[in-house]
């Protein structure tokens, strides 16, 4: 009999862990993707600025980018498009290649 309750107990402790693991990781996915917006507009507005125009204000891109990605599903597939194509892209091609970044960047 206390082995059968030694057994109930410990299956109990394991399904609570499983349980608040899996509500920490949901919970935790929304902090992640901010700060991966963070980091992705951050390095879009960065290299528009390297690239096109060397006094431009890479803080409030990243900022108003940022907010937008954090809203908008679509904005933040079309500011991950825009990253890509401006990384895979020297200066001169990314102006004619990435028209993921028409309105991400001006």
């Amino acid at each position: 009999m206390s082995s059968l309750l030694g057994m109930l107990k410990k299956a109990s402790v394991m399904i609570a862990g499983v349980t608040l693991a899996l509500m920490v990781s949901f919970a935790g996915a929304g902090g992640c993707d901010n700060v991966q917006n963070a980091f992705n507009c951050s390095d879009l507005c960065n290299r528009y600025r390297d690239c096109f125009n060397h006094s431009y204000d890479t803080a409030t891109c990243s900022s108003r980018c940022q907010d937008l990605a954090n809203r908008n599903q679509n904005f933040d597939e079309r500011a991950n498009s825009c990253q890509d194509c401006l990384n895979d892209n020297s200066c001169v091609a990314a102006t004619f290649s990435c028209p993921a970044c028409a309105g991400i960047v001006p």
